[in-house]
């Protein structure tokens, strides 16, 4: 009786640890959430190089010098948080304490700030928590900020997605950007490739809710 019961605790304590090492499942939310970034269109819009219309991510022209730097995250990122209501800093907000270091370094900077904190934006602590989040349907990003000038930061949204939790140790979330890759789908690890810092300990997470109700 002592031996199936000590089975029986086994496996319930197994259970119980493979649940909560497992994100939780994806919501209804989280499922428009997936569509709303699947329609961007970031494969093919806010491509690097060009000069962009921040809010499609249409290209308007080349850039005539250093082609291959300009790149689009900062852009898809508020674009993406306009279309669902949230605001997040975007290239039209000109700040006076701006003189060096890309949009992104400036928006990570601004997650952090009071003035976030009053548009609705809150810390996420862990990767896990922020898969979680997305996972409900709430607009999360993942920034790193750049102490190379010459390197840029950069910011992803990151995407909704059912991963154990060896899995984010070891890639992190899953994330939709435009960058020096454009892709609907892809590990934080890979996307932020280019900056050998960010993860897994250079990246910060917010979140904020979405009103689904109000989005036609």
């Amino acid at each position: 009786m002592k031996k199936i019961a000590l089975i029986i605790f086994t496996l319930v304590t197994i259970g119980s640890y493979a649940q909560k090492a497992t994100t939780d499942p994806i919501t209804p939310e989280g499922q428009k959430l997936i569509q709303l970034l699947d329609a961007s269109g970031v494969e093919h819009l806010w491509i690097k190089g060009y000069h962009v219309n921040w809010e499609t991510g249409e290209s308007l022209k080349p850039y005539t010098s250093d082609i291959n730097k300009h790149t689009h995250c900062s852009a898809f990122a508020p674009a993406i948080a306009k279309r669902v209501g949230v605001h997040l800093l975007n290239p039209t907000e000109k700040l006076e304490t701006r003189k060096k270091g890309s949009l992104a370094d400036y928006q990570y900077d601004w997650l952090k700030s009071d003035e976030s904190a009053t548009d609705g934006w809150k810390p996420v602590a862990t990767a896990f928590d922020a898969e979680n989040e997305a996972n409900k349907g709430n607009l999360v990003v993942v920034v790193y900020k750049s102490e190379d000038y010459s390197n840029p930061g950069h910011i992803a949204i990151v995407r909704p997605a059912v991963k154990t939790q060896k899995q984010i140790e070891r890639e992190g979330t899953q994330v939709t950007q435009a960058g020096g890759t454009n892709a609907y789908n892809i590990t934080l690890r890979e996307g932020f490739r280019h900056h050998p810092l960010a993860w897994p300990n250079g990246v910060i997470f917010y979140e904020h809710s979405i009103d689904w109700g109000s989005i036609k």
